[in-house]
């Protein structure tokens, strides 16, 4: 089943048919992040997590998956920024901080 789960429940990635991305869920999870659901999205049944992307755990996905596509998302006013892993049709989605006021303005 894909939704909303309660991210101190077991985990079941069974939906994700990539290993690669099989792969970062479970490293994040190992270093303390959690999943907050698991969501259908047009192009990929995207996995979204609770806390950033660690840049330790980004390195690491980096070199040991050189072929793995990466994103990163501006957000929208209804979206908070984002960024993640894709590979055929399944996603990891990490969230990046909304930006400041200040920010919005100098831009």
């Amino acid at each position: 089943m894909t939704g909303w789960r309660d991210p101190d429940g077991p985990v079941d990635l069974t939906p994700v048919h990539s290993a690669a991305i099989r792969w970062v869920i479970e490293r994040a999870l190992e270093t303390g992040n959690r999943l907050q659901a698991l969501a259908p999205w047009s192009k990929a049944l995207v996995a979204h997590m609770t806390d950033g992307l660690a840049p330790a755990l980004k390195q690491e996905i980096v070199a040991r998956f050189p072929d793995l596509e990466y994103f990163e998302d501006e957000g929208s006013p209804h979206n908070q920024p984002d960024e993640g892993f894709i590979e055929n049709g399944f996603a990891v989605s990490f969230p990046r901080p909304w930006p400041r006021e200040q920010d919005k303005k100098e831009a």
